[in-house]
């Protein structure tokens, strides 16, 4: 019964927070992107793919900015290895008791207009759809479609692997002319 209600709390607040977002949608590629926005979690090789992500973006003088949700609370943060300093991470400690990410880094990462917003969580929990969704991104990228998805594009990838995912990003982006 809580669980069911932290869910309909936490739609509610998103639905009415949604509401107030104005954003420009524009779709953009490789070409003429100038910034960038990688949302994902730190699971598996999921780490990896985003860091060579991030770089290749980077490469390309994009401006990027990346943040990594850490299923952990800021207490057994300490255990973990370093990550980049251009990586902004947030860990369950910065969620509401509804699961709203509720710190800096993401109000910040939230309020950013990039050209593309890529979502490489795949997932549907809330903390994704939150961010997703009250992002002020021109053209959303995800991977997995769910109810009142946020996105602008859904790169299906059945495989459930990122290697293949991110392939399929960069590629679609690489290819479509605007």
């Amino acid at each position: 019964m809580f669980n069911f209600a932290k869910e309909v709390i936490g739609n509610r607040v998103l639905k009415v927070r949604a509401s107030k977002i104005k954003r420009k949608r524009a779709f953009c590629n490789i070409n003429s992107m100038k910034s960038v926005g990688i949302l994902f979690e730190n699971t598996g090789n999921v780490y990896v793919m985003a860091n060579k992500m991030i770089k290749f973006f980077l490469a390309r003088k994009i401006k990027v900015s990346s943040i990594v949700f850490e299923n952990i609370t800021n207490a057994e943060m300490e255990n973990r290895k370093q990550i980049p300093t251009y990586i902004k991470m947030f860990t369950k400690s910065d969620l509401t008791w509804y699961g709203r990410p509720n710190c800096a880094a993401v109000n910040k990462f939230v309020s950013q207009k990039f050209d593309v917003l890529i979502d490489m969580s795949r997932s549907s929990d809330y903390v994704y759809k939150y961010i997703v969704t009250l992002s002020a991104a021109k053209f959303k990228i995800g991977g997995i479609q769910y109810k009142n998805d946020p996105f602008d594009l859904i790169l299906l990838e059945t495989s459930n692997e990122t290697t293949k995912f991110v392939s399929l990003i960069i590629n679609f982006l690489s290819t479509i002319k605007v």
